[in-house]
């Protein structure tokens, strides 16, 4: 008896831990729709999906993501940039907040200019995700 007692005890508590560990948003979505998702952690693991895939349909948006008001997302964004174009335009997440408004205007004028950086028509670029 008290190894079945033990047992259930064991499953309950697997059970509580466990559910900590599901994540608690939607990952759901095109990677355009992640890209603007307003959970970071929906938003980071978008940009490195598309870097990692060199997905050149979703450079506008990681541009966007270069102003991400978390440094993680700016960060993750500038190497998913690097790998797709190999470019980086003086961008660095650690500079100053002016250094880095240059290089991401450097991007945008680059973006204009190229071919690949053709914008989905069904997503609505931001700056930032909505909240």
């Amino acid at each position: 008896m008290k190894t079945v007692v033990a047992f259930i005890l064991v499953i309950i508590a697997l059970t509580v831990v466990t559910a900590g560990c599901v994540a608690s948003t939607p990952t759901g979505g095109t990677i355009y729709q992640r890209l603007q998702n307003e959970d970071p952690a929906v938003r980071n693991e978008a940009i490195v999906e598309a870097g990692n895939t060199k997905n050149a349909k979703t450079i506008p948006l990681l541009i966007d993501r270069l102003s991400d008001t978390e440094s993680d997302a700016r960060m993750f964004a500038g190497i998913a940039l690097r790998k797709i174009t190999g470019k980086n335009f003086g961008w660095r997440s650690w500079n100053s907040r002016i250094e880095r408004d240059k290089a991401i205007r450097r991007w945008q004028q680059w973006a204009k200019k190229t071919a690949s950086a053709v914008e989905p028509t069904s997503v609505t670029s931001t700056t930032r995700p909505s909240k």
